[in-house]
């Protein structure tokens, strides 16, 4: 059908950006950093009975430098809502109700349904009647305090919530332009004000992170243009990497044993080298995950890590469910095998988290548990 005369004919779709296909890599391997440090959470508590031993020292550095991994998803939640919602022909009318529902439907939901089967298993465990803690079910699913890792999700409504205003404010150049700037000092002064004022759970809210979102929606913005700066400077960014994440894990024996002239400005480098490290790692994530997926595109390996990426949302989940069983069913059972035990249960939590998510996704209503 033709248009009516003296009309103009309706303005046809935007188009949907293409989809980075070398993140999924990135998401692999931040969501194996998750794993390692759910994974060596009881060994190190279990080995500071042997303080300066090897295998103490073996399960802290693991647990500590990967902890750059929540800050990596931070990130690249700000580059990819940038990246798909920062093109004016995006932001249609009404835009901002159809991302709310989709958050809604497939971030808030499954948080729900797995906070609600956390709830039952502790609840069950401690020999509770959970109809009698329905209370505590929902204070707890506010704060995401129904299980351990469930807090990122807290922060990722936040940051959903944040979104619409801030891109808002981001249609001007001047505002662009002064992003990284503000979100230093805005990083800045929170750190300082909460460690002496607040004293609030940092990580719990979004301004702990406020600096790595912001960071990953002016990449989000200028993809192509960040991409070539961070290609020139890779040998920098991956070197800072490794030096600031060998001195995030070894920050006790830094300020006590090897440099103590630092100890009265402690507070400060603790602050210089987590943003650092973080900063940096996530850098090295998308440089790591680009240079695999350009060598390996059409093997094995890089296909493997794309499904592994692609189930990251659903793996988060659930590892800590199955995390949990196999240290119950296993690990404290055959306790002589206990250090061999626990790594067995890093492959085989992970692998089984992945098949769930593939055995999953061929059901309509897979992206309420899992996502999408």
């Amino acid at each position: 059908m033709t248009p009516l005369a003296g009309m103009p004919p309706p303005a046809a779709e935007p188009k949907t950006k293409p989809r980075i296909e070398s993140l999924d890599v990135y998401r692999a391997i931040a969501i194996l950093a998750v794993v390692i440090i759910h994974l060596t959470s009881n060994p190190v508590v279990r080995m500071q009975q042997l303080p300066g031993s090897g295998l103490t020292i073996f399960y802290e550095f693991w647990n500590r430098f990967s902890q750059f991994a929540v800050p990596a998803f931070i990130f690249l939640s700000g580059l990819v809502l940038f990246y798909n919602y920062a093109d004016p022909e995006r932001q249609k009318r009404g835009w901002a109700a159809g991302f709310y529902k989709k958050r809604l439907l497939y971030i808030f939901v499954p948080y729900a349904v797995w906070s609600l089967i956390y709830f039952l298993m502790k609840q069950r465990e401690q020999g509770n009647d959970p109809l009698a803690e329905c209370k505590t079910f929902l204070i707890d699913l506010l704060t995401g305090n129904n299980y351990e890792h469930l807090y990122y999700f807290v922060i990722l409504i936040q940051f959903y919530v944040l979104f619409p205003p801030l891109l808002a404010v981001l249609r001007y150049r001047a505002a662009v332009r002064w992003l990284i700037p503000f979100a230093i000092l805005f990083q800045t002064v929170f750190y300082f004000l909460n460690n002496e004022v607040l004293h609030w759970t940092s990580g719990d809210v979004f301004a702990t992170y406020f600096l790595l979102f912001s960071l990953g929606a002016s990449f989000g913005m200028n993809l192509e243009r960040s991409m070539v700066s961070v290609r020139k400077w890779a040998w920098l960014i991956l070197s800072l990497f490794v030096v600031s994440g060998l001195c995030y894990v070894f920050a006790g024996r830094l300020y006590y044993d090897w440099a103590p002239v630092l100890l009265p400005y402690k507070m400060i480098f603790n602050f210089a080298i987590y943003y650092l490290f973080t900063i940096c790692a996530s850098l090295s994530l998308l440089l790591i995950a680009r240079g695999l997926f350009l060598i390996g595109q059409n093997g094995w390996p890089v296909r493997l890590l794309s499904s592994f990426g692609a189930a990251s949302f659903a793996i988060f989940l659930v590892h800590p469910f199955l995390l949990h069983y196999w240290r119950i069913a296993v690990v404290n059972r055959y306790g002589t095998y206990y250090h061999y035990l626990t790594w067995l249960g890093g492959a085989v939590v992970f692998l089984v988290s992945w098949g769930f998510y593939l055995l999953l996704r061929r059901w309509k209503w897979s992206p309420y548990m899992i996502g999408r």
